[in-house]
């Protein structure tokens, strides 16, 4: 008798390069259920679907025409996020673990976060 098991796993590509196009999880995230999706100049804020899965960013679009995302650029080493309104988030990235973790400064110096690409083990940064 055989019985097989199938794992659903996020394959994670190799990331040569520090760069933050891709998705991101907030480290800690235990109630935001949140992911964020960096295209070349827009960031996405992906939500988990009901059934506990994350929609891939074509079909979050397909699903929600109307949300075209944030406008995000460098400006010198800040990434700088235009929440709209007059409000932009301006952060400093600092990669770490291969490019698979970043950490968040804010213009005042302040920690302000870490993030670390969807399907990659935290557990395993230890930088």
């Amino acid at each position: 008798m055989f019985i097989g098991c199938e794992k659903n796993e996020v394959e994670i590509p190799e990331i040569p390069d520090a760069t933050i196009l891709g998705r991101w999880v907030i480290k800690g995230d235990t109630d935001l259920n949140v992911r964020y999706e960096y295209t070349a100049n827009k960031r996405f804020t992906i939500y988990k679907q009901d059934n506990g899965t994350y929609p891939t960013l074509a079909e979050f679009q397909a699903e929600n025409p109307d949300l075209t995302g944030n406008d995000w650029e460098y400006s010198g080493d800040t990434i700088v996020v235009d929440l709209n309104f007059g409000n932009y988030s301006k952060l400093v990235p600092t990669f770490k673990c291969d490019n698979y973790v970043v950490d968040w400064t804010g213009e005042d110096g302040e920690q302000w976060g870490t993030y670390y690409r969807d399907g990659y083990d935290i557990a395993e940064c230890t930088e």
